[in-house]
């Protein structure tokens, strides 16, 4: 995949519309991207990213950020993306869900996601599932494999370079999905748990059942039940004791059953003869009560009979009651007739006032109604001209906001030229400060120098001798040796000298452009803002400016706001013009409405009136004939005297019922009198406290030995369920034990768990595969970074045999012959380490995706701690990696990168808020 054009429209701090023409840097060789802190370098691959996948490269990074908060409502937020990828072009655009100005009215509203792409044919997807399955597929890889390929940032891969095993199993568990072989591990750990486990409480329910077995005191067998629950016999053995307390136990239980019949059949003689003595007392007992009842029944007969006679005499009294009864009933719709009119005369009153009330009331609505018609005529004639006066004072508004914001904007330019001059004032202090300090350089190292020079003729005159030829000039005589100075110089110490004065003059160089550049910005500056304060305010200095400035600035936002203030008021009464125009049409209609229920009211309560002297003169003629005042007292009476009736009838039968019920019980008892003498004739009496004694004795018997079987057959019970459950258990605990050595064979051998080996996990070894294969990829380009002084290498043997091992990293040193942890090396070196393991993982998981092809890449900081030959050995081994068909983008603040790479993307912040970007090719 190659980006050829990149599109921003209000994306992160790119405030406009920013094109990136890739197509200009080529397809293969290193580009730089650099420019000021914060402008936006990453969010370059953030936006490649989110045009792709829909999602940051990043996890510091949400597209509900990726709205610019400098860009106007109007500009619209998307990014736009033309790729090719094996010969085929595509484009793809995406916005992000964010607010944007209404195109109707004012105010804002919520612009949705959205996403477009299309294919080399003009197909075109817009469904956002369908476009992420179809870029997945263009691809081949997802977005973090992506990003991992595509994207090295130093933070992250010095990470994996310094990792231990242990979190660099949990980075390739990621990158190379082997979490499977992970969960293989843990389940086969989790299986011999678990059949551990199982085998336990089989054990335990086996022991429990042994602890369960039950034993006569007496028995033989006490002493080896004893040791069965001490676990003192083998599971077999417990077995066969089972075996004979079973049978032990049920011969006893047997013989007491056989005991337990024969004296239950002699209790059963007893019982016979108990019940035969108890109905002989029984009966005659009843014979002496029977004689007493027909005693007593004989003089009540007499007494029942005198009270029927003296309740049949009131049945004279009944005739004369249901005569008068009946004289009422008769009367009794004339009753309902009196109410019925008293009732309509009730009414009739009561809403002949209702009326009365109502037209009272219509009378003041209809004065109140012209009231309020006349105050708002008069109201809406004051309202007429409201609106005329709202557009002229927003065309006002309008005007004033203008120049408003005129003055505004100058007041920000005359601040910012301010702070110029003072930033130009401190640059050509600090230019002034360090070319004294090159002068004090120069002249130190011109004298160090010279000192350097004179000890090399004075160190040649040591060694003269007469007539031996000088070295210089070839004279046999020397008859004035140059002398010695004292605190020469070495040459180390003038070359660094010599060093530090480089350096001065490249910061006096660097100070001398920042003072120049500070200096046409404010002449820039200076001539627009001056025309700015004479279109404005006059023919007046600067100085005086911005006063004045600030003081239109408050005189206008105070007149700003008063004409709001105006407006605002207009605004209602406009809005009390519309509403009184809408009530005065209602209110004359219902003036109209109540003056015509006016006359229906009055001609209702004349009907109402004459209708009530009729019913008034029907009343009091009902009221002379009628015996009682109300058809409740006529209705009572009736009731009283139904009632009177009633209780001298059941007066009567209840006599006549009592004297036949003692009739019929006085038959009863001769009856049971002359049975009871019949069964008494020629029995003997039995000693039923004897025979009680006798059977008191059997039953006793019979319950101890009832009680002794029960525990017998609850023992058996209870051993017989023990006994087939320890052997269903035994059965269980073979097969469980036999499956537990298998799955914990297993399990410690993918756990790395095996005594006396390195603790490698089955996941860990298939990553030492692709670890192996990182770092013979990564050594191809470590190789050219050192100079041949490196090679990474994965350590062979674990440290220690207790923690995870297998992924541990070392490097060799070809220089010294030796092999040390990664750890060892210095931040230069870590980030070159880092870097070179960096791309082998990149072309590892290119490969592992199915050979995809990326012609592009990104890589972001860490060269600041590169000193000049290891930068050049890193840029050496970047440029092998982008060859012809490969571009690189280096994201970084390095100078030295500047002058080494040409192709280039600056990135700067505007004054004015946002960022744009320049291509240089």
């Amino acid at each position: 995949m190659r980006p050829l054009k990149l599109t921003l429209s209000a994306f992160g701090p790119y405030a406009g519309k920013t094109d990136f023409d890739f197509d200009k840097l080529g397809t293969g060789g290193l580009y730089l991207i650099t420019g000021d802190t914060g402008a936006g370098k990453t969010t370059i691959f953030d936006a490649i990213t989110y045009a792709l996948y829909g999602d940051p490269s990043g996890n510091n990074r949400e597209v509900s950020m990726f709205r610019s908060k400098y860009a106007d409502l109007e500009t619209p937020t998307f990014v736009k993306l033309t790729f090719k990828y094996k010969d085929n072009e595509y484009t793809v655009k995406r916005n992000p869900e964010y607010e944007r100005a209404s195109q109707r009215g004012s105010g804002v509203t919520k612009q949705t996601a959205g996403v477009e792409l299309t294919f080399p044919d003009g197909k075109v997807l817009t469904k956002t599932k369908e476009v992420d399955t179809a870029i997945k597929n263009i691809m081949g890889i997802d977005k973090n494999q992506f990003c991992q390929i595509a994207m090295i940032a130093q933070g992250d891969f010095l990470k994996l370079l310094l990792a231990p095993t242990k979190d660099r199993i949990e980075i390739f568990r990621h990158i190379f999905k082997t979490k499977l072989y992970s969960d293989l591990q843990n389940k086969l750990k989790q299986e011999a748990s678990s059949l551990d486990n199982n085998c336990l409480q089989i054990r335990q329910s086996i022991t429990q059942y042994i602890a369960g077995i039950n034993c006569d005191e007496s028995s033989l067998h006490c002493v080896q039940v004893s040791k069965s629950k001490n676990n003192e016999l083998p599971i077999d053995e417990c077995i066969s004791l089972l075996e004979n307390l079973l049978a032990e136990d049920s011969q006893s239980e047997e013989k007491t059953a056989e005991k337990i019949l024969n004296i239950e059949k002699q209790a059963d003689t007893i019982k016979l003869n108990i019940q035969q003595g108890e109905s002989i007392s029984r009966a005659k007992i009843l014979l002496e009560q029977t004689q007493a009842l027909l005693e007593k029944l004989s003089s009540e007969k007499i007494t029942l009979a005198a009270a029927l006679d003296d309740e049949n005499k009131k049945s004279v009294e009944i005739e004369k009651l249901t005569k008068d009864s009946a004289t009422i009933s008769a009367q009794l719709p004339e009753y309902d007739e009196l109410s019925q009119k008293q009732a309509a005369l009730a009414k009739n009153i009561s809403l002949i006032e209702q009326n009365n009330l109502t037209l009272n009331k219509a009378k003041t609505d209809i004065d109140t109604l012209k009231s309020q018609i006349e105050s708002l005529s008069a109201e809406a004639k004051t309202l007429e001209k409201c609106g005329e006066q709202k557009i002229v004072l927003e065309n006002n508004i309008l005007s004033l906001n203008d120049r408003l914001l005129k003055l505004q904007q100058l007041l920000q330019s005359m601040e910012t030229l301010k702070k110029n001059h003072e930033e130009h004032k401190k640059a050509v202090q600090i230019y002034k400060e360090r070319q004294a300090n090159v002068d004090s350089l120069d002249a130190s190292y011109k004298e160090r120098h010279k000192l350097y020079l004179d000890a090399q003729a004075g160190i040649l005159a040591e060694n003269l001798e007469e007539n031996m030829p000088c070295p210089v000039c070839g004279s046999l005589s020397h008859p004035k040796k140059a002398s010695k100075p004292v605190d020469v110089p070495t040459k180390e110490e003038l070359d660094a000298l010599q060093n530090r004065l480089s350096a001065a003059n490249k910061e006096v160089e660097h100070a001398s452009q920042v003072a120049g550049k500070l200096n046409g910005a404010i002449n820039e500056k200076m001539e627009a803002t001056l025309t700015s304060i004479k279109e404005l305010l006059g023919d007046i200095n600067m100085n005086s400016a911005t006063d004045i400035a600030k003081e239109n600035i408050s005189e206008l936002q105070a007149k700003i706001k008063s004409i709001n203030s105006e407006i605002a008021q207009l605004s209602k009464n406009i809005s009390r013009k519309d509403s009184i125009e809408k009530i005065l049409p209602q209110s004359t209609k219902r003036l109209e409405e109540i003056q015509e229920s006016i006359n229906t009211i009055s001609n209702t309560v004349t009907t109402y009136t004459s209708e009530n002297k009729a019913i008034e003169e029907r009343i009091a003629d009902l009221k002379g004939k009628l015996l009682f005042s109300s058809k409740l007292e006529a209705d009572a009476k009736i009731k009283s005297n139904n009632d009177t009736v009633l209780k001298i009838q059941k007066s009567i039968e209840l006599a006549t019922k009592r004297l036949n019920e003692c009739k019929e019980k006085l038959a009863s008892a001769t009856a049971t009198k002359a049975e009871l003498s019949k069964q008494l004739e020629g029995k003997e009496e039995i000693n039923l406290e004897n025979e009680k004694i006798k059977l008191n004795e059997l039953e006793g018997n019979i319950r101890r030995l009832r009680a002794y079987k029960e525990e017998i057959h609850s023992r058996i019970v209870n051993n017989q369920s023990n006994y087939k459950n320890i052997n269903l258990k035994s059965d269980e605990l073979i097969e469980a034990e036999k499956q537990y050595t298998i799955v914990k064979s297993l399990s410690d051998t993918a756990n790395g768990n095996i005594t006396g080996k390195d603790k490698i996990m089955l996941e860990t070894y298939i990553q030492m595969h692709y670890f192996d294969r990182i770092i013979s990829r990564a050594n191809a380009r470590l190789v050219i970074m050192t100079g041949g002084q490196y090679d990474l290498v994965r350590r062979k043997e674990a440290a220690s045999k207790m923690g995870q091992s297998g992924l541990d990293l070392d490097v060799i040193d070809h220089y010294n012959g030796t092999e040390r942890s990664v750890k060892s090396l210095s931040g230069g070196e870590s980030f070159k380490a880092s870097l070179a393991l960096a791309l082998g993982l990149s072309d590892e998981i290119q490969s592992s995706a199915g050979g995809i092809q990326l012609d592009t890449m990104f890589i972001d900081e860490g060269f600041g701690s590169l000193d000049e030959d290891s930068l050049a050995q890193a840029m050496n081994a970047l440029a092998s990696l982008a060859s012809s068909n490969k571009l690189i983008g280096i994201i970084s603040h390095v100078g030295e990168l500047k002058q080494k790479i040409d192709k280039q993307i600056i990135v700067k912040k505007d004054k004015t808020g946002g960022s744009r970007a320049e291509i240089i090719a």
